[in-house]
């Protein structure tokens, strides 16, 4: 080290020392080097003006930069150029931004950068406080960690607790179920595996076998809260209060719902209601099982209730099916076999070509239907079976005499909207 290079570090450290024994303990600015300093006054505040491969400490924190000013009376030091804040595990680089000594703060602005191993964050603005080891961020917020990635207008984190609370236009990605959750406010326990999502959250997860959003494969759930467990083997999320549920021609209503990912089925409780295409279903609970994420057995438990329109050109004419337990078995065509079990009862309207020719109402131990290419092709009914035939001219006008006890028809089916799905976006890969 040069003469000069002595006699500026020398100057600098009994400077700071100074300075810095006027502070609490553990308080102390240890300047490492500096290549020159210079002695200036900014708004009548003395000041040092260090230049040149900048490095000081502050206890655990080590700060190196271009240049820095450090203010004698406040002892806050104002940083520029690769600016790079390490603090044990933790690395906090930017292009310029303040340090405060007292409060032992970093401010940060423009590209800035934060890693402490776990989450890699990044904004136009963030604060990283020391001694609760809080990181506050905002504007063009991303977190990323080896399974998802978050963008939000502002973000919160705690590196002791391992809490990220966001808020904003929220949006969370998950690259192994390639599933996106959008919402206004989303807080993360990364120790307990749980996460919670409130402010209109929308999950959608995509096909991957197309690159068109609106694909009908593609699933969407709308709620007023969302959770997620990772913590165990049954990886769940779980959506609570006016539950909405899309995906092709299955739709869904619910008080709770609640997705078993590893296990691929959603199961619907508090007044569930599932519309298939011209059928409503509903019942105390139900179950929805996938097969390699296509519609494979509907289980409803409970008061089950099955109702379609007869015929899409005569409203008032509705099938319903009714018992304990109910269960639908879909294939590649769709449903293929509907199953009644205890007190079932049909009533099936009959047509002879397109005209209406009175109904039939069947009771038994259990009743199954099965179609054929779309096509209703057979009903059978075991055990205990009765039945009557009401024709037609008694029928006509009075359809809803008939109707089993228990039955209702719904319309408020609910439908994909454009803003589910925020920007277009077709599949999510760890490389975004």
């Amino acid at each position: 080290m040069s003469m000069y290079r002595s006699t500026v570090m020398v100057v600098l450290l009994m400077a700071m020392g100074s300075a810095g024994a006027r502070s609490q303990e553990g308080k102390l600015i240890v300047i490492e080097n500096a290549d020159s300093l210079v002695a200036r006054t900014i708004g009548g505040e003395q000041a040092r003006e260090l230049i040149g491969n900048v490095r000081f400490s502050q206890d655990r924190v080590r700060v190196q930069c271009f240049r820095a000013i450090q203010f004698q009376q406040s002892g806050n030091v104002q940083l520029e150029g690769n600016v790079v804040i390490v603090e044990d595990s933790l690395t906090m680089t930017f292009p310029r931004g303040m340090y405060y000594r007292e409060a032992r703060r970093a401010v940060a602005f423009d590209s800035v950068r934060l890693d402490d191993g776990h989450v890699v964050l990044t904004a136009r603005y963030g604060e990283y406080h020391v001694e609760p080891r809080k990181a506050y961020f905002r504007t063009h917020v991303v977190a990323q960690d080896k399974d998802s990635k978050l963008t939000a207008d502002s973000l919160t984190y705690s590196r002791i607790e391992q809490v990220t609370v966001a808020h904003g236009i929220v949006t969370i990605e998950s690259y192994r179920d390639n599933m996106t959750i959008r919402c206004g406010e989303f807080t993360s326990y990364r120790r307990q595996d749980y996460s919670r999502m409130i402010q209109s959250p929308v999950l959608v997860q995509f096909d991957t076998s197309t690159t068109t959003p609106l694909r009908i494969d593609t699933l969407v759930v709308r709620s007023k809260v969302m959770e997620a467990f990772r913590g165990d083997t049954l990886k769940r999320v779980v959506a609570t209060d006016s539950v909405e549920i899309i995906r092709g021609d299955l739709a869904a209503l619910a008080g709770v719902a609640r997705f078993y990912t590893a296990g691929d089925s959603i199961h619907l409780r508090q007044s569930p209601v599932v519309w298939y295409e011209r059928t409503q279903v509903w019942g105390d609970s139900i179950n929805v099982h996938l097969k390699k994420r296509k519609l494979d057995v509907v289980r409803v438990m409970g008061n089950a209730f099955a109702g379609s329109q007869s015929d899409s050109l005569r409203t008032d004419k509705f099938d319903q099916l009714t018992g304990e337990e109910m269960l639908m078995y879909f294939g590649e065509k769709g449903m293929e076999r509907l199953e009644v079990h205890t007190r079932a009862i049909s009533l099936y309207h009959l047509f002879e070509d397109t005209t209406a020719n009175g109904l039939n109402k069947t009771s038994g131990d259990a009743i199954v239907m099965v179609w054929n290419d779309k096509k209703l092709s057979t009903i059978a009914v075991h055990g205990g079976v009765e039945g009557i035939y009401v024709p037609e001219n008694l029928l006509a006008g009075r359809e809803m005499e008939y109707a089993l006890p228990g039955f209702r028809w719904r319309s408020d089916k609910p439908m994909k909207r454009a803003s589910d799905f925020g920007p277009v976006r077709t599949t999510l890969s760890k490389a975004e």
